[in-house]
């Protein structure tokens, strides 16, 4: 007797389950900056209170980002070694040189450039977004549509040549004089 098929679902759902964690392990990680640490390293005095433990050592935020790309580079492995695709909207958050989660501000900057003569050509609009933990950066283009696969360009080419009239290679024209 052969097995009763299940409902139909996602395959290998445990393995998007564990990089979808390990993402949100990794942004709320990220998330986790406290201005007032950086900007005022100071230990508590130990005279006072000797049980007294400080909250987070004057290097924990370079813990938590460190962390966090751990979390990242273990889902980048997950997710390759699994050959499952990440979305390309997640992609764009980390970055593919050093593992960090691209949080606008903090970890990365964020500009809009125009390579065309003066600007002129709105459709060259890129957005380039530069990793502050390596100094790389990204580019993405910014209200381009995007082109259509080759074959697909040329079977239209070929389709809007044919329906014109006049165009048709295989008319011999009238000479009746």
């Amino acid at each position: 007797m052969a097995k009763a098929k299940g409902p139909p679902g996602v395959q290998n759902r445990h393995i998007y389950n564990r990089a979808s964690y390990l993402y949100q392990a990794a942004a709320y990680l990220a998330s986790q900056h406290d201005p007032s640490i950086s900007a005022n390293p100071k230990l508590p005095s130990a005279g006072k209170d000797e049980h007294s433990v400080p909250t987070q050592n004057p290097t924990g935020n370079s813990t938590l980002q460190n962390m966090s790309r751990q979390m990242i580079s273990s889902m980048r492995a997950v997710t390759q070694k699994s050959q499952i695709r990440q979305s390309p909207a997640l992609k764009r958050t980390i970055c593919k040189y050093c593992d960090t989660l691209l949080v606008e501000g903090r970890t990365c900057s964020s500009t809009v450039e125009n390579a065309s003569k003066g600007g002129r050509k709105p459709w060259a609009d890129v957005l380039r977004i530069q990793c502050k933990t390596c100094g790389k950066f990204k580019r993405f283009p910014i209200g381009a549509m995007k082109q259509k696969r080759r074959a697909l360009r040329q079977q239209e080419q070929n389709s809007s040549t044919q329906a014109l009239p006049g165009h048709n290679s295989t008319e011999q024209p009238n000479d009746a004089t």
